[in-house]
């Protein structure tokens, strides 16, 4: 049976990917929101320093101080980018993980139900989600090393995030907390990776086409389980 939150129907079958839902547009503030995928696409092109707030009112068919009068500056409208699909994002993850605790009965989760559970909201979406999806997914895939969106990214993903290591830690029992704290950013930058869209992986392959995130999630779940798994061998 589904489950229904924040205007959202997740699957519950633990085997099958979990798609992420629309972010909430306030229907009555068609500007916001033209701001925001505005934004979104220029800083998911460009970067964020490479896209100035002229460009967005350029791209969104806005007056300059349009941006403002809504946002503030550029660093409180990239919050307002990053926060409107974080918060499907960690909705669709918290939705899953309270699922897992429910089926586990108070047993440990399953190492490959946690890293499953986790990547799949990021790379469904950047499956499978509308052109706005694909560009925060691209968006955070470039930006999740830089000073700033490290600090944004964090404000918005940090509590979810440190719900699952405690669950990973639970189930690595042994392990020194550290290092799943460790093998968790691993997991988390290799899942960025997949879809920032770089390139980088089609030249190393000799492909001369794109593979989608999708087709490497598997993949990622088997190599991370593993991984996590080694954490108790001393």
């Amino acid at each position: 049976m589904p489950r229904h939150t924040h205007g959202l129907t997740l699957a519950t079958d633990p085997a099958r990917p979990r798609k992420p839902g629309r972010p909430k547009g306030g229907r009555s503030d068609h500007t916001r929101e033209r701001i925001l995928d505005a934004a979104e696409k220029l800083f998911a092109d460009r970067g964020y320093d490479g896209a100035s707030i002229r460009d967005v009112a350029a791209e969104a068919g806005l007056q300059i101080h349009s941006v403002g009068y809504h946002f503030g500056p550029k660093e409180q409208l990239f919050d307002a980018v990053v926060a409107r699909r974080a918060d499907i994002m960690t909705g669709l993850r918290r939705e899953a993980l309270d699922a897992a605790r429910e089926r586990a009965e108070g047993a440990a989760i399953p190492i490959k139900q946690l890293v499953r559970d986790y990547v799949s909201p990021f790379i469904q979406s950047a499956s499978h989600g509308d052109a706005g999806w694909r560009n925060y997914a691209a968006l955070m895939g470039r930006l999740a090393n830089s000073p700033l969106g490290t600090e944004i990214i964090a404000r918005h993903y940090d509590d979810t995030a440190r719900a699952y290591i405690a669950e990973l830690q639970r189930a690595l029992a042994g392990a020194d907390p550290e290092d799943v704290v460790d093998g968790f950013s691993a997991m988390v930058s290799a899942m960025l990776g997949i879809c920032a869209a770089t390139g980088r992986p089609e030249r190393l392959s000799g492909r001369t086409t794109r593979r989608p995130p999708e087709d490497s999630f598997e993949t990622l779940v088997r190599f991370h389980t593993a991984g996590f798994l080694t954490l108790t061998i001393a």
